[in-house]
């Protein structure tokens, strides 16, 4: 399961938790956005329940994309970087 996961966190420390934790389970793509793949729908909850412990609900957001494959395969890119294949949860 592919997922994008952007972000909007009011407070610097809070953000910093944040991409700290979606590190350990995906690439980060830009600023505020990660691409994670997932094997378990199960380590997708995890990961839900982790940020959950961290954010403030009526100050930051989080958004959860799941794009599948068909469509993944239509990524485009302008600039640097690229859609890696290779971007597999490390807590699986």
């Amino acid at each position: 399961m592919f997922v994008v996961v952007a972000y909007d966190i009011a407070s610097d420390r809070r953000r910093n938790k944040v991409a700290k934790i979606l590190a350990g389970y995906g690439e980060r793509v830009n600023l505020s956005v990660f691409e994670c793949e997932f094997k378990k729908p199960e380590t997708l909850v995890a990961l839900k329940g982790k940020l959950k412990e961290v954010i403030k609900p009526k100050k930051d957001h989080i958004r959860y994309y799941t794009i599948c494959m068909e469509c993944r395969a239509k990524i485009a890119i302008q600039g640097y970087g690229a859609v890696e294949e290779k971007q597999v949860v490390k807590f699986a």
